[in-house]
């Protein structure tokens, strides 16, 4: 049977619990969804097991097994789940995966991503990603990115680029382009850069 809980903890705190249930708009202190979904949720936490939602604006984001269109969050954890865009502080992907990321610091396990925007360190354990684009150190081990620029690059086993810029490199890289090739594919690269760049403005603007 669908079910919608509402509980008030305290005169300042609320939270509202879905199961089995669309939901258009939602706004609390805590959200759970479980099974459901809903359209719009805005909370300090929220918690989507098994369940969709169209938009989410929240400080702390859980998402389990379910599907999310664009997600707003200070800290977004992902696991068996799929973003399409997401903006965070912290983010954390395990047997997971995001079209569009735009985020500080990423953990990502047995994961895959389209294009990553970071401002500090990436980590990537048994994962892909097709463009890596940081301000920060990069931790690869038996994962593979297309394309990536970022400070410092750790490369452990079983890992591969197709073209790196970085400040050091620890790590044994193989070399997929000549000087010329480079030289074209880095004035490509800039291009694609301004693209990302362009496109983290027109999808995350008016985000929290």
């Amino acid at each position: 049977m669908p079910d919608t809980q509402q509980t008030d903890n305290s005169p300042d705190e609320s939270e509202i619990i879905i199961r089995n249930k669309s939901i258009k708009n939602l706004e609390a202190d805590r959200v759970t969804v479980q099974q459901g979904s809903v359209e719009h949720i805005k909370a300090d936490e929220v918690t989507v097991s098994q369940g969709s939602a169209q938009r989410i604006e929240a400080e702390r984001m859980t998402l389990r097994q379910g599907g999310a269109q664009t997600v707003h969050a200070r800290e977004l954890s992902i696991r068996q789940g799929g973003v399409v865009t997401a903006k965070a502080n912290e983010l954390s992907l395990n047997q997971s995966g995001v079209v569009f990321v735009d985020t500080h610091n990423a953990s990502l396990t047995n994961s895959s991503a389209g294009a990553m925007l970071a401002g500090g360190d990436v980590s990537l354990e048994q994962s892909a990603t097709k463009a890596i684009l940081t301000r920060g150190d990069v931790t690869m081990d038996q994962s593979g990115v297309g394309l990536l620029m970022g400070r410092n690059v750790k490369i452990g086993n079983n890992s591969g680029m197709t073209l790196v810029i970085a400040g050091r490199i620890d790590g044994n890289v193989n070399t997929v382009f000549g000087p010329s090739a480079s030289a074209a594919f880095g004035a490509g690269f800039a291009v694609v850069f301004t693209i990302l760049l362009w496109v983290r403005r027109r999808l995350f603007q008016g985000g929290r």
